[in-house]
């Protein structure tokens, strides 16, 4: 039975054993020896003053804040839950709800769940001026830094923002962020990712963040979501309408996006079918703009001569698998078969309105709760959501981790 020592997951320890690991001649007496890995690494290692690189005063603090072990304890609260069967008081769930700050419990989770969480969703604070306060030492839980500071009241609710005009105003952010996006990344499986939603105050902060830390080749892409539905309200420059999902793969040799369904307008394509199922015709015959040409005879018959988007061996082969659909009418046109289960739709980096919108979020939760009141800033539209799960390209045995807000 392995001892437990009380404090979370220790991630310097686990940098050192791959270490050892991928490069054992640098090893000495159990200790790194730096001067042979560098002569490992060769030409690998940066050395010149000047390079491109992303930073801010406080970046090495937050990074080795992130690697600092936690003591702190999950405690269950059995009263508060409710069961597989929603008998309330039962503890038999498989989904947890955890209350706390997220810094703390990304550590403390990575003893259960280091490598094993396929998809994380986070909706951080935007750092707009109206929304949360980050405080220098970002150690202390943001309640204690608020009532120490004057800035929350007896309630705990914060009395000011952190203005644009702070001199610390993207520092700060960015503080709070880089540790855990650290710790996130430690959680994800190899074909793990993560979204995140943003808007225009930090999304280009954010990226370079995350290029650090997840590496530029792992971004999958920057999703454009509409969150307003009609016109946008009065501004004084340019009314903002569209919010960011930015999407990076743990690994991208390792990560397999998952297709998108067809809409209903996109099934009503597939109205042809024959003994393989149902399928819609795809373009093959491109007059004046395919890279083949040659001339083919129709089961009708008569000959069509014009572009081709395959070759004419290829054609043949097409037809004889019964690839080729023959148009009954005019002049019998030949198309290519594609076929619905084989059809699904590449995701775009455009959410639009069929995602959901602000608006109806709130809406949702209303429904949901039961409530007129909304208790998250914010919240974020179940079809929006569904589309980032379908994204992630799930299995049953999935873990997914939702993070509310992040500080």
């Amino acid at each position: 039975m392995n001892k437990m020592d009380g404090m979370s997951m220790n991630l310097i320890g686990e940098n050192v054993e791959q270490l050892k690991r991928l490069f054992p001649e640098a090893v000495t007496e159990g200790k790194i020896d730096f001067e042979v890995l560098k002569a490992l690494l060769g030409g690998e290692i940066e050395t010149r003053q000047e390079y491109y690189k992303f930073t801010w005063n406080g970046k090495e603090a937050a990074r080795a804040y992130a690697r600092t072990r936690s003591m702190g304890t999950l405690r269950p609260c059995v009263e508060e839950s409710s069961g597989k069967d929603g008998t309330p008081g039962k503890f038999d769930s498989e989904n947890l709800y955890i209350e706390g700050d997220n810094l703390e419990v990304l550590k403390l989770l990575q003893g259960a769940y280091h490598k094993k969480v396929k998809m994380i969703y986070i909706d951080p604070p935007y750092n707009t001026g109206r929304d949360f306060i980050y405080p220098d030492n970002y150690r202390n839980p943001i309640g204690e830094y608020q009532a120490l500071t004057g800035q929350a009241n007896a309630e705990g609710k914060a009395m000011r923002a952190h203005p644009e005009t702070s001199g610390r105003f993207h520092t700060d952010w960015l503080n709070m962020m880089y540790p855990r996006l650290i710790l996130a990344q430690r959680l994800l499986t190899d074909d793990g990712v993560i979204f995140i939603s943003i808007d225009d105050t930090e999304v280009d902060n954010l990226k370079k963040v995350c290029n650090e830390v997840f590496g530029e080749e792992n971004l999958l892409g920057i999703g454009e979501w509409r969150r307003v539905e009609g016109k946008p309200g009065k501004s004084k420059y340019m009314g903002k309408t569209s919010e960011f999902v930015i999407i990076y793969m743990k690994n991208r040799d390792c990560f397999n996006i998952g297709f998108l369904p067809y809409s209903d307008a996109g099934l009503k394509e597939y109205r042809y079918q024959d003994e393989k199922g149902f399928f819609r015709r795809g373009q093959i015959f491109y007059p004046n703009r395919g890279a083949y040409s040659f001339t083919v005879k129709t089961p009708y018959g008569n000959t069509i001569t014009g572009d081709f988007t395959k070759s004419e061996n290829d054609f043949s082969l097409l037809d004889a698998e019964k690839m080729i659909y023959w148009a009954e009418s005019g002049d019998h046109t030949p198309y290519l078969k594609v076929y619905l289960d084989d059809s699904g739709m590449i995701p775009t980096n455009t959410f639009g309105k069929e995602f959901g919108s602000s608006q109806s979020a709130v809406k949702e939760f209303k429904s949901i709760f039961n409530s007129d009141v909304v208790y998250f800033d914010n919240p974020k539209p179940t079809k929006l959501l569904n589309k980032l799960l379908l994204i992630a390209n799930l299995s049953k045995d999935s873990i997914i981790c939702r993070s509310y807000d992040i500080i």
